[in-house]
């Protein structure tokens, strides 16, 4: 049987597709796919989605909806999270899709979607570990989640993401010194309060550290069996952060494994993944492709990866 998640975030909307084999009692990848649609381009300053933005995320909609169609998709599960639930029109927007696509989208709470982050770490044997500090780094928010390979501890969402930011505080292409320290600052701000574990394995999702996995790891095309599982350094991390933030958005599309379309959002997600593996004392985080979507699926489907 096949079965489908559909993460609508604040920058991007995701897609799986996965075959469940009940008799081996594992999931398989069919699609994994996502979209460049910036629903919540413009909202920290607004409060509201736009015209444009909407209309790109259910032309991605669109396309999602065709290609689970095409493989015969039995179970579909459509979540949103940060700029749904932000929103002032959101509702607008929901009514959207249900009158074009026949069903409700499910605006996901803040523990939800850290629930369904950690899900997709713990039921995954490539990243797991047995103490986890667990940070999805979205266009909107970023979740911080510690827990075992057993059990949720706690999490926090924290108002930071890679387009929130870039909305708030960079108007220069590149961004001026002010800007990024002012990016810093309100990083730190927020993050002041957050406590990750002693001991704990760093896992990062999203796609600011996958983008930032496979400049790292020099890809041309991403391929998400080099990416999956792959160990950043904090070292790698600041030497990239100071290279792109010397480029120009056009010069930052021409670097090796840059993903189009996040060239000018790519350098403040990179200072968020910077200041928590400071704040936290990590020298290293291990890369997850999953996140939101796989948690979904694994909750609502059945059993584990």
């Amino acid at each position: 049987m096949k079965c489908a998640a559909i993460d609508i975030g604040t920058n991007t909307v995701l897609l799986v597709v996965v075959d469940r084999d009940d008799e081996n009692r594992v999931f398989r990848d069919v699609i994994d796919m996502s979209t460049i649609v910036r629903l919540g381009e413009g909202l920290a300053n607004s409060g509201r989605l736009s015209g444009p933005a909407m209309l790109r995320t259910m032309e991605g909609l669109g396309r999602y909806v065709a290609i689970a169609a095409s493989h015969d998709v039995r179970r579909l599960f459509c979540v949103g999270t940060a700029a749904l639930r932000e929103a002032a029109n959101s509702g607008e927007f929901l009514a959207s899709v249900r009158d074009a696509f026949g069903f409700d989208v499910e605006i996901i709470s803040a523990r939800d979607e850290a629930r369904y982050t950690y899900l997709s770490v713990r039921d995954d044997n490539v990243v797991r570990a047995s103490g986890m500090t667990i940070i999805d780094i979205g266009g909107g928010s970023t979740e911080v989640i510690t827990g075992t390979d057993r059990d949720l501890a706690a999490y926090v969402s924290l108002p930071m993401g890679s387009v929130r930011l870039t909305d708030a505080f960079v108007s220069h292409d590149p961004p001026v010194r002010e800007e990024m320290e002012s990016v810093v600052s309100y990083i730190q701000e927020h993050l002041s309060p957050v406590s990750c574990p002693r001991g704990s394995v760093l896992v990062g999702t999203g796609g600011t550290v996958t983008n930032i996995a496979a400049m790292v790891a020099g890809i041309g095309a991403y391929d998400k069996a080099v990416v999956h599982g792959f160990v950043i350094g904090l070292g790698q991390v600041k030497e990239l952060i100071a290279t792109l933030a010397r480029l120009t958005s056009d010069e930052r599309r021409r670097v090796t494994g840059m993903e189009p379309g996040r060239e000018d959002i790519i350098v403040q997600g990179a200072v968020i993944l910077r200041e928590i593996m400071e704040h936290g004392g990590f020298d290293r985080v291990r890369v997850s492709a999953a996140g939101v979507r796989y948690g979904v699926i694994y909750d609502r489907c059945g059993f584990t990866a």
